[in-house]
């Protein structure tokens, strides 16, 4: 099953996918366009119970470390996006600078010449500190996977840099994907407006489509290396602290993952540590979050959480 999870997370470097559950089995498949990518067992899948677009939540991707690349990782930050720099400037690209995200420090050219395998929904936005760099970027951008390429800068540089990737085989249907200039036209001038302005646009491509599910990544990565029990939000109503396909993953020793945080959330952990121990490899549970029910929460809402053995 753990690869069942590796193959999940691999589909979703490539856009938003349908999971579809049983839930008197616990049995799921993943599909793109009505076609199998993969499932958790050999039994067949009978008519499911659940049906869910999903997709991951947004990975920004940073080619340039200065004054914009700081005001946009911390408006990341405060919506605890995953962020990882670029840039060859240490006294830039520091832990002090970006304490929160990964820096990976070296020229572009090293850089570019990886690929990033724990970035899984890349957002690209690229502001490095010189023309030559930015098409550099560009191009790597272009020639992976991403939701998201924004590129900053005036028409004779953007120009510039299209036909240096043009000369690189990038075609005109590829290149009317970049934002650029890069953010929405709200008269941005500092580069925390600026940031502004592109965190927008980012939101804006990222929920266009209201009725996806986002779900963590590092859930999905847990799953395929450890056994333990996932836990996943399958119906939610009224004020609950998570919608459904919310997920979290318990092992021995570890947790990834949040199915609401307060009294659910450690009701759920202890189940799933009790099915660890006991071998129990399927449950559902129905909580109504109320101050009179045993959980004690008082939110409101209903939350029916299906526990499951890795």
């Amino acid at each position: 099953m753990s690869e069942y999870y590796a193959r999940f997370l691999e589909a979703l470097v490539h856009g938003s996918v349908r999971r579809r559950t049983d839930l008197k089995t616990g049995s799921e498949a993943i599909y793109r366009d009505d076609k199998l990518i993969c499932k958790d067992s050999d039994d067949p899948l009978s008519e499911p119970d659940l049906s869910e677009d999903i997709r991951v939540q947004p990975h920004l991707v940073l080619f340039g470390a200065g004054h914009i690349g700081k005001a946009l990782y911390d408006l990341a930050v405060l919506q605890d996006m995953k962020v990882t720099v670029l840039d060859p400037r240490e006294d830039q690209n520091n832990v002090q600078r970006f304490p929160k995200a990964t820096r990976l420090v070296g020229e572009y050219d090293e850089l570019l010449d990886k690929d990033y395998p724990d970035i899984v929904a890349p957002y690209y936005c690229i502001f490095t500190h010189g023309h030559r760099f930015d098409s550099q970027c560009l191009l790597y951008a272009l020639r992976h996977p991403s939701s998201y390429i924004g590129m900053i800068g005036s028409k004779a540089k953007i120009e510039h840099c299209f036909e240096r990737v043009r000369e690189q085989g990038i075609s005109e249907e590829q290149l009317l994907s970049v934002h650029s200039p890069i953010g929405l036209p709200i008269n941005a001038v500092t580069p925390q407006e600026i940031a502004i302005s592109i965190m927008a646009q980012i939101i804006s491509v990222f929920r266009k489509n209201k009725s996806i599910i986002t779900i963590d990544a590092s859930v999905l990565a847990k799953a395929a290396t450890k056994p333990g029990i996932m836990a996943r939000i399958v119906q939610s109503s009224g004020s609950a602290p998570r919608s459904t396909g919310s997920m979290m993953f318990v092992t021995e020793d570890d947790i990834v993952g949040t199915v609401g945080g307060g009294g659910i959330e450690s009701h759920t952990i202890e189940v799933a540590r009790q099915m660890l121990k006991s071998g129990e490899s399927l449950r559902i549970e129905h909580h109504t979050l109320t101050a009179n029910q045993p959980l004690g929460m008082v939110c409101g809402g209903d939350s029916t959480i299906l526990l499951k053995r890795i």
